[in-house]
């Protein structure tokens, strides 16, 4: 039980804009993290929702400042935790060297490289523009994109064989088999959720049922491309190439959705 209450101080000082924990951040204190990660993500769709609620009040027609608020409301939220990971994952794969190299850039290399920082900027660019075309009624089934990723961070790392080196990524797997099994079926249950309310809310707004499917088709396409190319390019997951499945994501579900309600089709 101390394990598990430690894990969830950890989870939100680890993820979250919370103050930061004293804790030491090793197995004791981080084995059932994944559990409680997607809380911050149910934390944030809720505020985007609220947002969706207040913006047609605070926000004149044709304003950019609800797209806005909804890519900089997550990071804030989250402290940029992911961030870290997106930005060496992409000096890792833009090095085109070894998977040796690659390894080491990720685990050691802390400065940020250049195609981190213009990727970091077509990213949000990106970002702004899909959440601006996305119509009001959309905001509710895309604001679940932040606790799907999440949930599907937790998945991976408990289910896929991790990278060489990856001491932090391995601190968050339960060392019993009924641990991974609950850290498992806890996700899957957001994950389950979470496409129930999109499916829900989508019938009853005028985006269309097939809105919210498009809404998961993209976090799965997401999530196969991550898995791949962490097997290929890594030789296995870790938490920051996870970190870098949770922002692409974030970006892939939105596009997605817009793709498909924008469709001649």
């Amino acid at each position: 039980m101390k394990s598990i209450l430690r894990s969830f101080v950890m989870a939100f000082s680890e993820y979250s804009i919370s103050p930061k924990s004293k804790m030491k951040r090793d197995k004791m204190n981080c084995s059932y993290i994944l559990l409680f990660l997607p809380l911050i993500g149910i934390i944030i769709t809720a505020v985007i929702n609220r947002w969706a609620v207040y913006s047609p009040y605070m926000c004149e027609d044709g304003s950019v400042l609800p797209a806005i608020i909804c890519v900089v409301a997550p990071i804030i939220l989250s402290a940029g935790s992911h961030m870290d990971g997106f930005f060496k994952t992409v000096d890792a794969l833009s090095s085109h060297k070894s998977r040796k190299e690659a390894i080491r850039i990720i685990r050691e290399d802390n400065h940020c490289g250049h195609m981190a920082i213009i990727a970091a900027m077509c990213y949000f660019l990106l970002a702004v523009g899909i959440w601006n075309v996305i119509p009001l009624d959309g905001f509710y089934v895309v604001a679940f994109a932040y606790t799907i990723s999440r949930a599907l961070f937790g998945i991976s790392l408990v289910t896929m064989k991790h990278m060489n080196g990856d001491e932090k990524g391995m601190n968050y797997i339960p060392d019993s088999k009924i641990g991974k099994i609950v850290v498992v079926a806890a996700n899957l249950v957001y994950i389950a959720i979470s496409a129930y309310l999109m499916i829900e809310i989508s019938l009853t707004s005028y985006v269309g049922i097939s809105f919210a499917i498009a809404c998961l088709a993209g976090a799965a396409v997401a999530f196969v491309y991550y898995i791949i190319m962490s097997f290929i390019k890594f030789g296995g997951v870790s938490e920051e190439l996870a970190s870098f499945f949770v922002t692409l994501c974030e970006v892939a579900i939105p596009i997605a959705a817009i793709c498909m309600f924008k469709s001649p089709l």
